[in-house]
């Protein structure tokens, strides 16, 4: 089952909510999120949290059994979230409004990629970019021109690339700006690595360097 978590950020366009809300057989807002979610249109099945940023509002369109009150501090509410939609049965999560903000939210929200590695396919959605963690290898299918990112979070070992303007070979990226902004050249593309987190930005707009 495919799942779409509505954090408490900045929100996508609705085009691209609807778009992955209508592939998904669940929707779950976490907290706050659930305003943002009404907002754009969507119908929520849970919101998941502390419960402590649902507006009235919220409140009153949503019904009562669908908030799942999750208090630990030890886990934001978009962790709670995500493991909301695994319990439920999910195998891929798409999040959007994860970003936007403060930078520290932002940046903490990003971790989640890394911290349900190997639990599901996950993919953190905006109107630029999608998302995801490397795990070993991934493959990017796009078309000549494709804007792709990657940013180490931590050291990376063996960073391998293929298909992309400017290719990788058993590299090691530290946290830096070193893997932004580059493009698919030979559709597929292919980045592998051998070790570390790292994140894989692909752009939803095509851009050729001359």
């Amino acid at each position: 089952m495919r799942a779409l978590v509505v954090a408490n950020g900045d929100p996508p366009s609705a085009g691209l909510a609807r778009d992955l809300a209508s592939q998904a057989g669940l929707v779950v807002a976490a907290d706050g999120g659930v305003d943002k979610a009404l907002a754009l249109g969507l119908v929520v099945d849970a919101v998941v949290g502390d419960l402590d940023s649902a507006s009235d509002a919220a409140r009153a369109i949503v019904a009562p059994d669908r908030f799942h009150h999750a208090g630990s501090p030890d886990s934001t509410d978009l962790e709670k979230s995500i493991d909301y939609a695994i319990q439920a049965g999910a195998t891929v999560v798409d999040v959007i409004g994860a970003g936007g903000g403060r930078a520290d939210h932002a940046l903490a929200n990003l971790s989640v990629l890394t911290l349900f590695r190997g639990r599901v396919e996950l993919a953190i959605h905006d109107d630029l970019f999608e998302i995801r963690l490397v795990e070993d290898e991934l493959i990017v299918d796009g078309p000549v021109g494709t804007v792709v990112s990657l940013v180490a979070i931590g050291p990376c070992a063996g960073v391998t690339t293929s298909g992309l303007r400017w290719n990788l070979d058993d590299r090691d990226l530290p946290f830096s700006p070193l893997g932004v902004h580059n493009e698919v050249a030979t559709p597929p593309a292919r980045v592998s690595v051998k070790s570390g987190d790292l994140l894989l930005f692909r752009g939803r707009w095509v851009e050729r360097h001359k």
